[in-house]
């Protein structure tokens, strides 16, 4: 009998790269996806649930499932921060607890390289054993923080559940469409002076396999992944052809705030913060223990972004 895979946020860009790997696997019979809105595209298996995460139905959706994927969060931000850690803390906290209540198997949890935080201190090179040290005013490295932090409490308790963390790079592909899409496809913006930040990206393909390997293979524990290389946000907003005027980081910071607050931009100093510093992350763990290796570096996933943007 083939197994039953759910995902929380399955119409999420997160889902679609591992989405195509799961229906093709003739061992999944079921997949179980749980979002507000349904995915663009028709999916072989998938079975859809209009439901939000931090629903008491979930723990009837859940019914069957070998393995979950969380992967429902709060990203693009929003004005209503109490609701965003409710969704993002409080949801999590009902969908790891319909997990257990089920006898779920194996339940894997998409955390971020902004979880470490973007400081002056950090090395190259970040290894999972690095403590976190996430932004305080950023609400999604906070976010991706405390569901670390719940989750390792909460599962420590459940040991027969199997917990796997994977801490992905900035996702970037063919299909890219969120708000960072936004940022590159701009004319001119404004970036924090005296601040030379490299960014590390995963491929959309490459993050899709990195997901899949963990549903073929038990890999309890926290796992860095992303491309080996970065680059420089200078040369990524250069090659998508947006120019840069830089402001000292605290007046972009307050502006950033009031711009927000108007409902002028989408993002407020959060964001700024966590662009700021660099955070590059070493990935061999994971490539170790699960066989995994990037196909593309950092370049080359952000030109094959910029050679669909348009599509």
């Amino acid at each position: 009998m083939g197994k039953t895979v759910a995902i929380t946020g399955v119409s999420s860009y997160f889902a679609s790269t591992v989405l195509p790997l799961l229906a093709a696997d003739p061992g999944v019979d079921r997949i179980v996806g749980i979002d507000l809105v349904p995915p663009r595209t028709k999916v072989p298996k998938l079975s859809f649930h209009a439901e939000d995460i931090r629903s008491p139905k979930l723990a009837e959706i859940l019914q069957g499932a070998d393995t979950l994927f969380h992967l429902a969060f709060v990203v693009a931000e929003i004005h209503d921060k109490k609701k965003t850690f409710d969704v993002n803390i409080n949801g999590s906290r009902n969908v790891f607890s319909a997990a257990v209540l089920n006898g779920v198997r194996k339940v894997v949890y998409t955390s971020s390289a902004t979880a470490y935080g973007a400081h002056a201190t950090n090395p190259l090179c970040i290894t999972e054993e690095r403590p976190l040290t996430p932004n305080q005013d950023s609400y999604y490295s906070l976010s991706k923080f405390r569901v670390e932090s719940l989750a390792r409490e909460f599962f420590a308790g459940h040991p027969d559940t199997l917990f796997t963390v994977l801490r992905a790079g900035l996702c970037v592909g063919p299909r890219t469409r969120n708000m960072f899409h936004g940022f590159w496809t701009r004319k001119a913006s404004i970036f924090p002076g005296g601040r030379a930040p490299h960014l590390q990206f995963i491929h959309e393909e490459d993050l899709g396999t990195a997901l899949f390997s963990v549903y073929e293979k038990d890999l309890p524990g926290v796992y860095n992944v992303a491309s080996d290389d970065a680059v420089s946000s200078f040369w990524v907003f250069e090659k998508a052809g947006v120019r840069l005027l830089k402001l000292p980081a605290g007046v972009l910071k307050k502006a950033a705030n009031a711009a927000f607050a108007l409902r002028l931009e989408k993002v407020s100093q959060g964001w700024l913060s966590l662009s700021e510093h660099t955070i590059h992350m070493s990935s061999e763990k994971f490539k170790k223990e699960a066989g995994w290796a990037p196909r593309w570096t950092s370049e080359q996933a952000f030109l094959d972004y910029l050679a669909h943007r348009n599509d």
